[in-house]
Order: C-alpha cells, then structure tokens, then sequence
C-alpha cells in the first residue's frame, strides 16, 4: 500500500541548530528545549479505574465456579496495561507516525487471524475473537488504535500543506484524492470487522474518525460529502442484517416487556435500583452476580450501581470526566498539530466509549457488546486504552504552559460558537 496516508516520510527541511534534527524529532519544526512533568493526575486516574475493574471483576465472578482464575486473568491483564502505558508514555509519540505502515499491518494481520482455523474463536454467533498461547485478543480493539493514528497522519499532512501555503486561517482543506486514498485501508478494515459481524465497534471506530476530522476544521462541505457516504452505508447494512434491526427492535421493547429478549437491559436497570444510594456492598449483589448476564464485562457499570449505588456511579462517571478534561487539556497544550489531533483522538475513544456503556446500561442507547474502559474483563480493551493513555502522556511530556493559538481545542483559535460555525463558510 502506497498511500499517504499509510506509508510515505515527511519531505526533507533544514535543520534548525536551536532544536532537536528532524532525524531525531520527525517534526518539520523542533521541540521545547525543555518537556513538561507526565500528567500525574491523568495516570491516577486510569490506574484507579483499573483496579477498581479488577475488584469488580471478582465480586461478578463470585457467582461463577472459578471466581480466582478470572481474578488472576484480569489482574495479569491490569498490570500488563499499566506497563505498557508507562513504557508507550515514555515514547515520543513521531515515533508511531514515521512507523505508521507497521502500526496499520499490525492491525490487518490481528483481524485476519479472525478467519484462521482455531485461532479465530466464534462466541455467541459472532468471530470476534483470536486465541493464542495464553493470550485472548478483540482485534477491533487495535485496529481502532491504528485508524486513529492513520487519521492523525493524514490531517497532520493536511495542516503542514496549509501551513506552507501560508493560510493560516479558514478551514482545513483536505483533498478528495487523499480522502479517497484514506478510505482504502479504513474500507479493508470495515470489511473485516463487519464480516465478524461486529457493526458496533465499526460504527464506532468511523464515529471517532469522523469527529477528529470535525476538531481538525475540516469545512463543512467536506464533512457533509463524508457523511453522505458514511450514513447511507451504515443504513444499507442494517436494513440487510437482520441482527441489527433486532438490536433496536428490542431497545423499544425493553421498556415495556419482561421478555427474554431483554433480559439483559431489565436486569440491568433493577441492578442499579437496588443499589439505591450507597449500594449494598461488594459482594453482596443478588442481581449482578447471579441473574445478570455479562456482569464482569459489558454490564459492569449496572454490577458498580448494585453494589456501591448511586454514589459509586457518580464517582465512576467523575473520573471518567477528569480522565477526558485532562486528555482535551493535553491536546490543547501539544507542542505541534500531530501531537493534538492524537490526544483529541484517543481521549475521544475512552470517553465516547464510556459514554455508549453506560447509556447502554441504563436505557438510552440500544444494547450493544461495547465494554467500559478499563473496568470491563478483558484483556483487549485494558490493552487499547492503555496504548491510548500512553500516547496522550507522552504528548503531555512535550506540552506547553498555556494552549496555543494553533492548539486550541478548535482550529484557528476560534474563541466563540459563532466563529466555529463560520469556519466552513
């Protein structure tokens, strides 16, 4: 594949002896001389949720007949999370945009591994798993990561175009050749992930994608020609996949039925009714752990609402929120567009990931195998956030004071709604 946005380097500059070579920086401009301190509060805050999961996952797995083996599984898990975070944190971040073509082959050979016999694991109708040697791996999970680091690369072209053109204002012109190319490796992608089937987390991973290039200031024209693709696909793939509209059809009758077929959202909300306000203890649910299905992975929230109420939830959802302010906080102060537009892109993951859960988990959205970040069983999720986290600590490390103007949270430093909504006229 020979796309930029896949492969390809940065074109050659001179050096500048006041900063780092672009050998070493892989920046068409050099760094701060000096780096700021990781984001201490950022990483208390993942480490915490994830050990929470972990207890969590135990007291869900009380009620199994080996409540310590899936204990010891998502402990082993937490702290090869937290290791690869600290490691990935301690990386400059260049790094993964100059070995872009690796990080994108990583992920395509994770999901076709899918379709190889006794490796891809089909669970509940669906092949969304690979089993190696003491390893359980979602591949959608990486291939997630890897199209926000794609995503990343082709918009950081994009800006360092307009920058050399010397606009500096107005939106972010990306062309339809590069989109088009774009859409090559993120349309291979989709294939596999949707052959699983698994239109939640594609879905998802084109959702994300699509908001990055919003926060990036693409123009409005480019963005309504990209939902005008994106929507109509969505839409004729579940009007032709039955499962999907049985996914919605059960949603409306959740609300009104005690059926099987909503078995999970009606035990989930009578788990966080009767946490009540500060729950019944850890351990001491009769719904979560018994009669709840998936209490330790997708419906771990409701398993917190039942066991700590409507305090541990509240709790849950403010760590969550200091998770994505920080994350915004990092993007805002990142030494270059590259480094913004990836801690935009992977604190969106966690934080509309965490959003879906626990709407699903009490009724807003439709039922959906979308896990909590860092809480959920599962050694995949754990795994991709923590790469995430990574990213976003180590371009704190290289963060300025104060945000800068080509920083701000929107392009242009837009300072108002007003001029925000002008910016693709």
């Amino acid at each position: 594949m020979t796309s930029n946005a896949v492969s390809g380097g940065h074109p050659p500059e001179k050096k500048d002896s006041s900063g780092p070579s672009e050998a070493s920086a892989g920046l068409p401009e050099p760094f701060p001389e000096k780096s700021q301190k990781t984001d201490i509060v950022l990483i208390f805050s993942v480490i915490l949720l994830i050990f929470i999961g972990v207890g969590m996952v135990m007291s869900a797995a009380i009620a199994t007949n080996q409540p310590f083996r899936l204990f010891n599984r998502q402990m082993i898990s937490a702290i090869l999370a937290v290791t690869v975070m600290l490691v990935t944190s301690m990386i400059d971040y260049h790094f993964w945009s100059r070995h872009r073509f690796f990080v994108y082959m990583s992920g395509l050979f994770l999901l076709i591994l899918l379709y190889v016999p006794h490796v891809g694991m089909v669970m509940n109708g669906a092949r969304r798993w690979i089993h190696l040697p003491g390893l359980t791996l979602q591949p959608s999970e990486i291939a997630r990561d890897a199209m926000i680091f794609l995503a990343a690369v082709l918009l950081d072209k994009a800006y360092r175009k307009k920058k050399e053109s010397g606009t500096e204002s107005g939106p972010l012109d990306l062309p339809v050749k590069s989109l088009l190319i774009f859409s090559v490796p993120l349309s291979v992608y989709c294939a596999l992930m949707l052959k699983e089937p698994d239109f939640g987390s594609t879905a998802f991973m084109v959702m994300i994608l699509g908001t990055m290039f919003f926060l990036a200031g693409l123009s409005w024209r480019r963005l309504f020609q990209i939902l005008g693709v994106t929507v109509p696909s969505a839409l004729l793939f579940v009007f032709f996949h039955r499962y999907a509209l049985e996914r919605f059809h059960n949603f409306t009758l959740a609300h009104h039925s005690a059926s099987s077929a909503t078995t999970q959202l009606g035990q989930s909300l009578v788990a966080l009714g009767a946490g009540g306000l500060a729950g019944l203890g850890l351990g001491h649910d009769w719904v979560g752990g018994g009669i709840l299905p998936e209490p330790g992975t997708d419906f771990i929230f409701a398993l917190v609402g039942e066991e700590f109420g409507l305090i541990g939830t509240f709790l849950i959802l403010f760590f969550f929120l200091l998770i994505f302010f920080r994350g915004m906080s990092i993007a805002g102060k990142a030494p270059d567009f590259l480094g913004r537009i990836l801690a935009q892109g992977f604190t969106l993951s966690i934080g509309v990931e965490a959003i879906f859960n626990m709407g699903v988990v009490t009724g807003l959205f439709p039922t959906k195998g979308i896990p909590l970040p860092f809480l959920s069983f599962g050694g995949s999720s754990l795994l991709s956030n923590a790469i995430g986290v990574g990213i976003i600590l180590s371009v704190s490390r290289f963060s300025r004071k104060e945000p800068s103007r080509m920083t701000s949270l929107f392009p242009d430093g837009a300072e108002s709604t007003a001029k925000v909504l002008a910016r693709g006229q």
